[in-house]
């Protein structure tokens, strides 16, 4: 996965940029058998379970279906963290001299009756993490376009500091004004077709309408971190209580594999993780 200069400076310039594709439809068929099994075996303590399963909408009529950590209850899921070149690429985007994982959400919208992911920044809902220094890998598992639910980002939005107050307060999915603070703020729609990923700041303004489509809207977000984001005190977060580093140190632990580093030290992404431990962790 290269990332010439150009598409670089596109990147810092406007908040997202378009990836190649990075699965074939033999992982793609995997990766949505796995989901299904993940949701359907949620009630099974015996089965490794992800952080949490939940309607993020609250509305039972017009669901996105979220799941965190899905890589520490499915092997297939965990294989996404060692797609060749995506560390690096993480590192190029956000510098650094380690990547790891924060946490990954499938964001899942049902055919037909999928809500809207109204407008919103990432890391304003993040507040163990010292500072914006992240970046998300968000990977299609269908065909994301305009009738199904397809991301729309606002360029240029990640300078604009923490404007969440204001993303919070539109009534619409359809109601960002053409300015904010005196900057236009025109609306990109962002499709993105199965087994290609699109890479975002935390900081861009985004979100996704209803899906009113046939088809499914299924995409995995992989949000990394580098060193620079330190621990911020309090249990505000629910993978707060799995970091292993103290108050004001960088983000570390078991929970937070190591994808790349700049010491060329192997990334932790391939180590066996024991079922037991994960049933157990999800659960806490």
């Amino acid at each position: 996965m290269l990332l010439t200069e150009a598409r670089r400076a596109h990147y810092h310039r406007d908040g997202f940029i378009k990836g190649p594709r990075v699965l074939d439809d033999a992982m793609l068929a995997s990766l949505r058998s796995e989901l299904s099994r993940v949701i359907s075996q949620q009630a099974e303590s015996q089965v490794a379970q992800p952080l949490s399963i939940r309607n993020r909408t609250g509305d039972d009529e017009h669901p996105v279906w979220q799941v965190i950590n899905i890589w520490e209850a499915s092997p297939a899921y965990r294989a996404l963290l060692n797609i060749p070149g995506l560390g690096a690429t993480i590192q190029a985007l956000i510098s650094g001299r380690e990547i790891r994982l924060w946490h990954d959400q499938i964001q899942f919208k049902p055919e037909a009756i999928g809500g809207a992911t109204m407008w919103h920044q990432d890391w304003p809902y993040w507040p163990t993490m010292s500072a914006p220094h992240a970046v998300t890998a968000w990977i299609a598992l269908d065909d994301a376009d305009p009738d199904n639910g397809c991301m729309s980002m606002v360029p240029g939005s990640h300078r604009w500091g923490n404007a969440i107050g204001h993303l919070h307060g539109l009534p619409r999915f359809d109601a960002v004004p053409a300015q904010y603070q005196g900057q236009p703020s025109p609306v990109q729609v962002c499709p993105v077709a199965a087994g290609e990923v699109h890479f975002h700041h935390c900081m861009t303004w985004h979100g996704s309408p209803d899906n009113t489509s046939a088809r499914p809207r299924r995409a995995i977000a992989l949000h990394f971190m580098n060193e620079q984001v330190t621990k911020v005190p309090g249990d505000m977060h629910p993978c707060s209580h799995y970091c292993e580093s103290a108050d004001g140190e960088p983000i570390r632990g078991a929970h937070f594999p190591l994808i790349w580093s700049a010491d060329g030290v192997p990334g932790q992404a391939l180590a066996p993780v024991e079922p037991a431990a994960l049933v157990g962790a999800a659960s806490r």
